[in-house]
Formats: structure tokens, C-alpha cells, sequence
């Protein structure tokens, strides 16, 4: 079975949804010419088929009790388990995101944290996971745009 790829009204609604996911059938179907109810049916088709994995509510960092942010890029070696890595990086309870990347870094991992002490100890804590070999620490001033 091949999954469809979206058309570009399919694609106009995804734009829609990244920007506002609470929009509703119809104030979608106004933007793209379309009722209620066939923004809806397309909507299941584009969930069904992939193409929308969720929904989430992004959360302001500085309304959070661990409202500071900070980026760590982590370099692996390559015989590294790359299975049990990620699930050491990952059960580091302010691990937010994870990003396997291209280039000179392995990973991107985006932390929240509450005071300098604890982001020392996060990065200690994803320094030590067997497999990392360098690690680059990046505070995040502010949020420009999350979607």
C-alpha cells in the first residue's frame, strides 16, 4: 500500500494546523475553499496515512518552574550501541527533545532545567552515557518561534 502524498489543498491545511492546530474544520475550510466536513475527511485521510503524527500545546519555558532552556550537541563514537545510548539520553527526566542530526554532531538534546547546578548535573548525566565522546553546551536566551 502506497501512502498518498498530499495535494496542494492537503498541504495548505497542514500549513494551517502547524501554525494553529485549534482552528476549526470550518474556519480551515474558509481559508481553503472547502466545508466543514471535507476538511475533516481530509484531515482523517492525512492522519491515517502519516502525514499528522499528534497534536501538542507548546508550553511557555518561563511560565514552567524549569523555565531555563539549553541545547547540548553530543558526538558519538561509532561503535557505539546506538539503542541503548538513546535510551540512557532519553531517560534523563529533563531531556525535552532529541534530534539525531548530519554533520560534526550525533545529537542535538534540548533540556529544560531550573538553576545552573541542575544543568551541570544534565550534562554531566548525558556526558557519562556510554558512547559520547564530546559534548557542546548552548544556554537558549529566548524562543523566537515553536511551532
Amino acid at each position: 500500500m502506497s501512502i498518498r502524498r498530499p495535494d496542494p489543498v492537503d498541504e495548505r491545511i497542514l500549513r494551517l494546523l502547524v501554525r494553529n492546530a485549534r482552528l476549526s474544520w470550518r474556519e480551515v475550510g474558509d481559508v481553503v475553499g472547502l466545508s466543514a466536513n471535507a476538511v475533516a475527511q481530509r484531515v482523517r485521510r492525512l492522519e491515517q496515512d502519516g502525514w499528522v503524527r499528534g497534536y501538542t500545546a507548546l508550553l511557555d519555558p518561563g511560565l514552567e518552574d524549569e523555565g531555563a532552556q539549553a541545547l547540548v550537541l553530543l558526538r558519538t563514537s561509532t561503535e557505539a550501541d546506538m539503542v541503548a545510548m538513546e535510551e540512557a539520553i532519553t531517560a534523563v527526566p529533563q531531556v525535552a527533545e532529541v534530534l539525531d542530526l548530519s554533520g560534526p554532531w550525533d545529537y542535538q538534546v534540548r533540556v529544560r532545567y531550573g538553576t545552573q547546578r541542575q544543568l551541570y548535573d544534565v550534562v554531566n548525566a548525558l556526558r557519562s552515557v556510554p558512547g559520547v565522546t564530546a559534548v557542546e553546551t548552548r544556554v537558549v536566551l529566548r524562543e523566537v518561534l515553536a511551532r
